[in-house]
């Protein structure tokens, strides 16, 4: 993800779920494995009890983290992992949505700020008498620089 997860501070509480996480992916796949290739023997049952417990005792773990229980992940993005997407593409598709949004935003801004220019102007032309009160709204109503 382009989150921290993939530039983890190795103290921060999310280096330590993508360890565990990484723990119990690979519990995942000998699972799997161990599945595919079950013969039956005591040996093999007794493996495969062992690796469940084992998968078992890391979900709780992970769950029962405490300075995890104030990060939410939205619904959405569980969703979306559920139905077997890449995360990855869910955040791209985000940030070209809001950069979208922005770039439209930025430019009813500009919009807006020509209309009162003009408005101003027009205003200042036909009632000479208003033209401190115009600069004073033009002044409280100018932004900074918007394109910085």
């Amino acid at each position: 993800m382009t989150t921290e997860l993939s530039n983890p501070n190795r103290e921060s509480p999310l280096a330590a779920v993508e360890t565990e996480l990484s723990s119990i992916i690979e519990t995942l796949i000998h699972l799997g494995v161990q599945v595919h290739d079950f013969q039956g023997t005591e040996e093999a049952k007794i493996g495969l009890s062992n690796n469940i417990n084992k998968l078992i005792s890391q979900l709780q773990s992970i769950s029962s983290k405490k300075d995890l229980q104030d990060i939410s992940i939205p619904l959405e993005i569980v969703n979306y992992i559920e139905d077997g997407r890449n995360p990855d593409i869910y955040t791209r598709e985000f940030v070209d949505v809001v950069r979208k949004i922005n770039q439209y935003l930025y430019g009813k801004s500009i919009a807006f700020q020509q209309f009162r220019d003009i408005l101003s102007a027009k205003i200042k032309s036909e009632f000479p008498d208003l033209e401190q009160e115009v600069e004073s709204i033009r002044a409280k109503t100018n932004l900074k620089d918007v394109s910085s």
